[in-house]
Protein backbone atom coordinates (compact mmCIF):
# COMPACT_ATOMS: atom_id res chain seq x y z
CA UNK A 1 0.00 0.00 0.00
CA UNK A 2 1.06 3.59 -0.39
CA UNK A 3 2.05 5.75 2.56
CA UNK A 4 -1.03 6.79 4.50
CA UNK A 5 -3.37 4.33 2.78
CA UNK A 6 -4.92 1.22 4.30
CA UNK A 7 -5.70 -0.76 1.16
CA UNK A 8 -2.72 -2.81 -0.04
CA UNK A 9 -4.37 -3.16 -3.47
CA UNK A 10 -4.44 0.59 -4.09
CA UNK A 11 -3.11 1.52 -7.54
CA UNK A 12 -2.61 5.27 -7.14
CA UNK A 13 1.15 5.91 -7.07
CA UNK A 14 2.40 8.98 -5.29
CA UNK A 15 5.57 10.83 -6.28
CA UNK A 16 6.64 14.05 -4.58
CA UNK A 17 8.31 16.44 -6.98
CA UNK A 18 11.42 18.00 -5.42
CA UNK A 19 12.57 19.56 -8.69
CA UNK A 20 11.92 19.01 -12.38
CA UNK A 21 13.42 15.54 -12.93
CA UNK A 22 13.97 14.76 -9.23
CA UNK A 23 11.16 12.91 -7.42
CA UNK A 24 10.82 10.93 -4.19
CA UNK A 25 8.32 8.34 -3.07
CA UNK A 26 7.69 6.57 0.25
CA UNK A 27 6.09 3.14 -0.13
CA UNK A 28 4.60 0.63 2.29
CA UNK A 29 3.44 -2.73 0.97
CA UNK A 30 1.98 -5.75 2.70
CA UNK A 31 -0.16 -8.81 2.00
CA UNK A 32 -0.04 -10.83 -1.24
CA UNK A 33 1.74 -10.80 -3.59
CA UNK A 34 4.40 -9.72 -1.05
CA UNK A 35 5.73 -12.14 1.55
CA UNK A 36 6.54 -9.61 4.30
CA UNK A 37 5.74 -6.05 5.32
CA UNK A 38 7.93 -3.77 3.17
CA UNK A 39 8.83 -0.13 3.70
CA UNK A 40 10.79 1.65 0.97
CA UNK A 41 12.23 5.05 0.13
CA UNK A 42 12.60 5.63 -3.60
CA UNK A 43 14.15 8.35 -5.77
CA UNK A 44 13.33 8.80 -9.47
CA UNK A 45 15.91 10.81 -11.41
CA UNK A 46 15.84 12.19 -14.95
CA UNK A 47 19.38 11.89 -16.33
CA UNK A 48 18.68 14.65 -18.80
CA UNK A 49 18.51 17.02 -15.84
CA UNK A 50 20.57 15.46 -13.03
CA UNK A 51 23.80 13.53 -13.75
CA UNK A 52 24.34 10.26 -11.92
CA UNK A 53 27.89 9.09 -11.14
CA UNK A 54 29.75 6.31 -9.38
CA UNK A 55 31.44 7.65 -6.23
CA UNK A 56 34.54 5.98 -4.78
CA UNK A 57 35.92 6.41 -1.24
CA UNK A 58 39.48 5.78 -2.44
CA UNK A 59 39.46 9.17 -4.19
CA UNK A 60 39.67 10.64 -0.69
CA UNK A 61 42.46 8.32 0.47
CA UNK A 62 40.30 5.96 2.56
CA UNK A 63 38.97 2.45 1.95
CA UNK A 64 35.36 3.19 2.87
CA UNK A 65 32.91 5.77 4.24
CA UNK A 66 29.29 5.85 5.30
CA UNK A 67 27.22 6.95 2.32
CA UNK A 68 26.22 10.24 3.98
CA UNK A 69 29.88 11.23 4.31
CA UNK A 70 30.75 10.00 0.82
CA UNK A 71 27.86 11.99 -0.67
CA UNK A 72 28.88 15.16 1.14
CA UNK A 73 32.55 14.76 0.15
CA UNK A 74 31.46 14.49 -3.49
CA UNK A 75 28.88 17.29 -3.15
CA UNK A 76 26.19 14.85 -4.28
CA UNK A 77 22.54 15.71 -3.72
CA UNK A 78 21.70 12.07 -2.96
CA UNK A 79 23.43 8.69 -2.89
CA UNK A 80 22.99 4.99 -2.18
CA UNK A 81 25.65 2.39 -1.47
CA UNK A 82 27.18 0.51 -4.39
CA UNK A 83 28.91 -2.82 -4.98
CA UNK A 84 30.31 -5.76 -3.06
CA UNK A 85 33.69 -5.75 -1.35
CA UNK A 86 36.25 -8.04 0.27
CA UNK A 87 36.90 -8.33 4.04
CA UNK A 88 39.77 -5.84 3.63
CA UNK A 89 37.24 -3.43 2.02
CA UNK A 90 38.68 -3.65 -1.50
CA UNK A 91 35.83 -3.43 -4.04
CA UNK A 92 34.71 -6.50 -5.99
CA UNK A 93 33.79 -5.97 -9.61
CA UNK A 94 34.06 -3.34 -12.30
CA UNK A 95 34.09 0.34 -11.40
CA UNK A 96 34.32 3.14 -13.95
CA UNK A 97 34.29 6.63 -12.50
CA UNK A 98 34.08 9.60 -14.88
CA UNK A 99 35.44 7.51 -17.76
CA UNK A 100 38.34 5.97 -15.81
CA UNK A 101 38.37 2.31 -14.79
CA UNK A 102 39.23 2.22 -11.08
CA UNK A 103 38.53 -1.49 -10.52
CA UNK A 104 38.61 -4.40 -12.99
CA UNK A 105 35.76 -6.52 -14.31
CA UNK A 106 34.97 -9.70 -12.38
CA UNK A 107 33.94 -12.71 -14.47
CA UNK A 108 30.80 -13.74 -12.65
CA UNK A 109 27.03 -13.96 -13.07
CA UNK A 110 26.28 -10.37 -12.07
CA UNK A 111 24.90 -7.32 -13.79
CA UNK A 112 26.58 -4.04 -14.70
CA UNK A 113 24.90 -0.67 -14.37
CA UNK A 114 26.51 1.76 -16.80
CA UNK A 115 26.05 5.14 -18.41
CA UNK A 116 27.12 5.45 -22.02
CA UNK A 117 26.60 8.65 -24.00
CA UNK A 118 24.46 9.93 -21.10
CA UNK A 119 22.06 6.96 -21.40
CA UNK A 120 21.68 4.39 -18.60
CA UNK A 121 21.79 0.62 -19.16
CA UNK A 122 21.96 -2.58 -17.13
CA UNK A 123 23.64 -5.51 -18.86
CA UNK A 124 25.00 -8.94 -17.96
CA UNK A 125 28.73 -9.23 -17.25
CA UNK A 126 29.28 -11.36 -20.37
CA UNK A 127 27.90 -8.57 -22.58
CA UNK A 128 30.29 -5.90 -21.35
CA UNK A 129 32.60 -4.23 -23.86
CA UNK A 130 34.39 -1.02 -23.02
CA UNK A 131 34.62 1.00 -26.19
CA UNK A 132 35.80 4.12 -24.40
CA UNK A 133 32.38 5.78 -24.38
CA UNK A 134 31.26 4.57 -20.93
CA UNK A 135 31.40 7.33 -18.33
CA UNK A 136 30.17 5.36 -15.30
CA UNK A 137 29.91 1.66 -14.47
CA UNK A 138 29.33 -0.48 -11.39
CA UNK A 139 29.22 -4.28 -11.39
CA UNK A 140 26.94 -5.92 -8.81
CA UNK A 141 23.91 -8.18 -8.68
CA UNK A 142 21.81 -10.17 -9.02
CA UNK A 143 19.65 -8.61 -11.69
CA UNK A 144 15.97 -8.36 -10.80
CA UNK A 145 14.28 -7.29 -14.05
CA UNK A 146 15.60 -7.82 -17.59
CA UNK A 147 13.93 -6.21 -20.62
CA UNK A 148 10.70 -5.74 -18.67
CA UNK A 149 10.68 -9.35 -17.40
CA UNK A 150 10.74 -10.26 -13.71
CA UNK A 151 13.45 -12.84 -12.98
CA UNK A 152 13.11 -15.81 -10.62
CA UNK A 153 15.39 -15.43 -7.61
CA UNK A 154 16.60 -17.36 -4.57
CA UNK A 155 14.53 -16.94 -1.42
CA UNK A 156 16.77 -14.55 0.51
CA UNK A 157 15.58 -12.01 3.06
CA UNK A 158 17.75 -8.95 3.74
CA UNK A 159 17.88 -5.18 4.00
CA UNK A 160 18.08 -3.94 0.39
CA UNK A 161 19.42 -1.22 -1.85
CA UNK A 162 18.69 -1.45 -5.55
CA UNK A 163 18.76 0.44 -8.83
CA UNK A 164 16.35 0.38 -11.75
CA UNK A 165 15.90 2.00 -15.15
CA UNK A 166 12.38 2.90 -16.29
CA UNK A 167 11.07 2.64 -19.83
CA UNK A 168 11.62 6.42 -20.01
CA UNK A 169 15.32 5.99 -19.08
CA UNK A 170 14.83 7.48 -15.62
CA UNK A 171 16.99 6.04 -12.86
CA UNK A 172 15.36 4.59 -9.75
CA UNK A 173 17.38 4.45 -6.52
CA UNK A 174 15.77 2.42 -3.74
CA UNK A 175 16.47 1.59 -0.10
CA UNK A 176 14.40 -0.58 2.22
CA UNK A 177 13.69 1.50 5.32
CA UNK A 178 14.06 -0.54 8.53
CA UNK A 179 12.64 -3.65 6.84
CA UNK A 180 14.09 -6.79 5.29
CA UNK A 181 12.86 -7.70 1.80
CA UNK A 182 12.88 -10.87 -0.27
CA UNK A 183 14.73 -10.39 -3.56
CA UNK A 184 11.70 -11.83 -5.40
CA UNK A 185 9.40 -9.24 -3.86
CA UNK A 186 11.83 -6.50 -4.83
CA UNK A 187 11.89 -7.79 -8.41
CA UNK A 188 8.10 -7.66 -8.48
CA UNK A 189 8.02 -4.08 -7.21
CA UNK A 190 10.42 -2.99 -9.96
CA UNK A 191 8.56 -5.01 -12.60
CA UNK A 192 4.94 -4.10 -11.91
CA UNK A 193 3.44 -1.12 -13.77
CA UNK A 194 2.68 2.04 -11.82
CA UNK A 195 -1.03 1.34 -12.28
CA UNK A 196 -0.51 -1.73 -10.05
CA UNK A 197 1.66 0.08 -7.50
CA UNK A 198 5.02 -0.85 -8.99
CA UNK A 199 7.98 1.12 -10.33
CA UNK A 200 7.56 0.02 -13.97
CA UNK A 201 11.22 -0.58 -14.79
CA UNK A 202 12.71 -2.06 -17.94
CA UNK A 203 15.77 -3.31 -16.03
CA UNK A 204 16.79 -3.47 -12.37
CA UNK A 205 19.45 -5.00 -10.13
CA UNK A 206 20.29 -5.22 -6.45
CA UNK A 207 23.16 -3.29 -4.96
CA UNK A 208 25.08 -4.60 -1.94
CA UNK A 209 22.57 -5.32 0.81
CA UNK A 210 22.43 -6.27 4.47
CA UNK A 211 24.54 -3.98 6.69
CA UNK A 212 25.80 -2.13 3.58
CA UNK A 213 22.36 -0.89 2.50
CA UNK A 214 22.05 2.86 3.07
CA UNK A 215 20.70 6.03 1.46
CA UNK A 216 21.26 9.75 1.98
CA UNK A 217 19.68 12.78 0.30
CA UNK A 218 19.67 16.49 1.04
CA UNK A 219 18.22 18.71 -1.66
CA UNK A 220 15.76 21.60 -1.35
CA UNK A 221 12.91 20.32 0.87
CA UNK A 222 14.14 16.71 0.83
CA UNK A 223 16.14 15.16 3.66
CA UNK A 224 16.72 11.39 3.87
CA UNK A 225 19.21 9.70 6.17
CA UNK A 226 18.90 5.89 6.22
CA UNK A 227 22.22 4.68 7.62
CA UNK A 228 23.70 1.22 7.21
CA UNK A 229 25.57 -0.67 9.89
CA UNK A 230 29.03 -0.13 8.38
CA UNK A 231 30.89 2.11 5.90
CA UNK A 232 31.13 1.12 2.21
CA UNK A 233 33.81 1.64 -0.46
CA UNK A 234 31.57 3.11 -3.17
CA UNK A 235 28.11 4.21 -4.16
CA UNK A 236 25.89 5.85 -6.75
CA UNK A 237 25.47 9.62 -6.45
CA UNK A 238 23.04 12.16 -7.92
CA UNK A 239 24.51 15.55 -8.78
CA UNK A 240 23.43 19.10 -9.50
CA UNK A 241 21.45 19.88 -12.60
CA UNK A 242 23.10 19.92 -15.99
CA UNK A 243 23.81 23.53 -17.05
Amino acid sequence: MLMGQSDSSSTAPYWQKIDEGFEVRAMQLEAPPYQTFIKLRVLRIDLEKFPVRVIDSRVFGVARMVIKELAKKNQALAAVNGGFFLPDHRPLGLLIVDGRETNPLRQTDWGIFLIQDRRPRIIHTKDFQNEGTISQALQVGPRLVVDGRELRLKKQLARRSALGITFKNQIILLNSEDTDVYAQDLARIFYLPESEGGLECRDALTLDGGPSAQMYAEYKTLKIDLPGRWPVPNGIGVFKRWP
